[in-house]
Formats: C-alpha cells, sequence, structure tokens
C-alpha cells in the first residue's frame, strides 16, 4: 500500500451483482479508492452470480468476502443472523486492520458497525439514501436502533438534499454529514446509434420507445406509465413500452397490461445486465420512471435518470424524494407529480409528439452527466472524509498499524 493512503474495510449486505443504486455506488467509489493506493476489503453475502463477479473484479487491492446469509426481513426472528455478520465483521476487522470502517445499510450489519466500533475504537462512516429514514419511521422500535447507528457514526454519507434534510430532522449533527450524489461512468453509458438486432428481438421498427429500467417495485411507478400510455394511444404517434427488470410485480403489471388492451405495444425484458444496459437506454427515445412515495418507501436520487441521459436520452421522473436532483425540470426531462395521472399523461404527450424536444432535453442531459457526475470526484471526496475521521478519531488497529511501520 502507498504511503498516506488507508486500508478500509466496507461492512454491507449486498453487494454487486446485486441490483441497486447504492450498491453501484458503493462499488465505482470503493474500486476507485482501491485503484488509486487504498486497500479495500468489502465484507457481503453470496448472491447469484457472485463468484464471476468477483473473479473479474477483485485484484490485490481489492477483495470481497462473502461469508454471511442476508436476513430475510427487519423482524425480531430474524436477530439470530445477526451473529454470522458480526463474527465474520470482527474477523475481518482484526485481520485486515482497516482504518476506517464503513457500513452501507442499517440492519443487521449497521448495529454490527457500531459494536466494532466501540470495541476495537475503530473511526465508523456509515452510508444512508434517504429511504433508510422514511421506511423506518413509523415502525415501533427501528427508529431507536438506526438513529443509535447515525449518531454513532464518525461521519454519514448523504446521497442527495433529500436525505441531508432527513438526517437533520432526526438529529444528526449537520457537521457530520457529507453529501456526496451518485455518479456516471461514461465509458459504461453513453451515446451510440440503437441495435438493430435487439429492436427486432422485441418486434420494434418504426415505433417510438418508452423506456422503464428498475426494479418491479410499486414505488417506480410502471403502472402509472401504463395508465398514462393507455391514455394516449389514440393520439401519439405508435410505440412501444419495454420494461427492464423483475420483482414482485411481474404478474400484476403484467394482467394490468391486458386489462388495458396494450398486450402489442408492451414489452417485458425482464432482467438485464449492466453490461448489456446501455444498449437499452441507447433503444429507448423516453426513459419513464415516475416514482412515488409509498409510506416512506422513496426514491434517495434515481441513477437511473443520470444513466439515461448519459445515452442522450429525455427522463420523466416522480417529483419525490431525491429525484428532484437527478432531473433538471424542463432541462434534462420532466418531473411530474406522483398523484396527479394528468402530468404524466402531458409530459409523455409533448416528449412523444416532438422530436426536437426530445433532442434537446437529451443532449441537454447529456451534457450535464459529463460536466457534473464523474466517479473520480466523488471518490476524491470520500477520500477526504477517511482522512478527516482517521484524524481526529485514530483507531486502536489504526495506531497498532501506524507504530509497526515507524509512523508515530
Amino acid at each position: 500500500m502507498k504511503d498516506g493512503f488507508q486500508r478500509l474495510l466496507l461492512l454491507s449486505n449486498t453487494f454487486l451483482p446485486h441490483a441497486g443504486g447504492s450498491r453501484v455506488m458503493y462499488f465505482n467509489l470503493f474500486k476507485r479508492l482501491a485503484a488509486t493506493g487504498d486497500e479495500v476489503t468489502v465484507v457481503t453475502t453470496k448472491i447469484p452470480g457472485w463468484e464471476a463477479f468477483d473473479a473479474a473484479e477483485q485484484t490485490p487491492e481489492f477483495r470481497v468476502v462473502r461469508k454471511f446469509e442476508p436476513a430475510i426481513d427487519h423482524s425480531w426472528s430474524q436477530l439470530p443472523k445477526m451473529l454470522g455478520p458480526a463474527w465474520v465483521a470482527l474477523t475481518a476487522a482484526v485481520s485486515h486492520r482497516p482504518d476506517v470502517l464503513h457500513c452501507g445499510d442499517l440492519f443487521p450489519i449497521g448495529l454490527v458497525s457500531v459494536l466494532l466500533k466501540k470495541v476495537l475504537r475503530m473511526p465508523l462512516v456509515v452510508y444512508c439514501h434517504g429511504e433508510n429514514i422514511t421506511q423506518t419511521d413509523h415502525r415501533r422500535f427501528q427508529p431507536r436502533l438506526r438513529n443509535l447507528v447515525y449518531s454513532s457514526a464518525d461521519a454519514v454519507v448523504a446521497n442527495s438534499d433529500f436525505t441531508v434534510a432527513h438526517l437533520e430532522r432526526i438529529g444528526v449533527d449537520a457537521k457530520r454529514i457529507h453529501k456526496i450524489t451518485p455518479g456516471l461512468d461514461a465509458t459504461v453509458f453513453f451515446p451510440e446509434p440503437p441495435d438493430p438486432e435487439l429492436r427486432s428481438k422485441y418486434g420494434i421498427a418504426d415505433e417510438l420507445v418508452v423506456m422503464t429500467i428498475a426494479r418491479l417495485d410499486p414505488r417506480k411507478g410502471h403502472d402509472r406509465v401504463l395508465h398514462a400510455l393507455a391514455a394516449l394511444k389514440d393520439c401519439v404517434p405508435p410505440f412501444k413500452y419495454v420494461i427492464v427488470g423483475k420483482g414482485e410485480r411481474d404478474a400484476e403489471l403484467r394482467k394490468l397490461t391486458a386489462d388495458l388492451q396494450l398486450q402489442d405495444k408492451v414489452v417485458f425484458a425482464g432482467f438485464v445486465s449492466t453490461q448489456d444496459l446501455n444498449h437499452y437506454y441507447n433503444m429507448a427515445d423516453i426513459m419513464a420512471m415516475p416514482n412515488v412515495d409509498l409510506d416512506g418507501n422513496v426514491e434517495g436520487f434515481g441513477m437511473v435518470f443520470l444513466e439515461a441521459n448519459a445515452a442522450g436520452k429525455p427522463v420523466i421522473g416522480g417529483r419525490s424524494g431525491g429525484t428532484i436532483e437527478a432531473v433538471v425540470e424542463c432541462e434534462t426531462g420532466f418531473l411530474v407529480d406522483p398523484g396527479n395521472e394528468g402530468e404524466l399523461v402531458e409530459a409523455l404527450r409533448k416528449l412523444l409528439t416532438d422530436d426536437g424536444l426530445r433532442k434537446r432535453m437529451g443532449d441537454q442531459g447529456l451534457q450535464r452527466v459529463r460536466r457534473e457526475f464523474d466517479w473520480d470526484s466523488r471518490a476524491g471526496a470520500l477520500r477526504r472524509i477517511n482522512a478527516e475521521v482517521a484524524k481526529a478519531s485514530p483507531g486502536a488497529l489504526g495506531r497498532d498499524r501506524m507504530a509497526a511501520s515507524g509512523d508515530r
């Protein structure tokens, strides 16, 4: 390891190839820290596809340890499953002697991280994505445990102003909150000609393509897009709606498609790997994910909007959660009221009927993500946070390592 750099340990309930914006964020931040000198160890769970992913991504400076099983939910019955993560995390902490401990999730790994901080006297950085707070607000015991995790951290990384506001609301010291929005890898997402074979695969000829790339989760708003397109189908140019993703609502959305008589206009593409996503974005003309807030289940930011913009596509998002930072209203796309179906109908109508508007918003989105959302700057911000918390609270393991190297 280079002089002046650090050993970092990230504890996360899941990690790539598991889908989700927070997992993508962790990978891009820590892989870059490892590439520029830090030693990173990620302790997480085994999920489908992990062997191939780890084989491709691991380096001597970036290691992934997968040994414990994830909890099914956050009920008391799952508490025994904390023992596995706690033991694996303790073993990793003693073995790798990190300078800074990072925690990517609240339960159960957040509580394990607090325990490690206290026992091993390591500085702790915890991540918050907005829904970590809003989804636990109305539970009986979880807010107390949640607040314990965030209040115990030396630094809390928030992914948006929305998340910052909620952290301050529950009493986290503003001086310990650091906003790092998600970034965008321009070598992964970029404009390219639509793949004719991909269009042919889904029976798309000259139709415009509306696309949603997201888990089939109620908060993503797939049903709202279906209802809006059903209202528009006779007064806009021919279109196909391509739904990319899998999840709990698959059967429900297929039934709704049939009920709205949209079978010939809707394609369920299922899961698509990260390596292929750019081809799908470039097949689209409009990316629509009118996210909603469902009892605290809210979009913390919305990385898909940046990814679509990076392919030069206009976007439609819900005016909810952190999406207001991901989409610039009337510039890179439209933000619609989650409770007003008419706004979504009108946004889709404008984009489906105006070629110039689609191109202008797509171009502006592309320029913005290239200008403002690079991962390297965000990794640099995280390195500065690591240096600050390590200096202010040098843990026992860190002091031992510095003493052993003669740096006193």
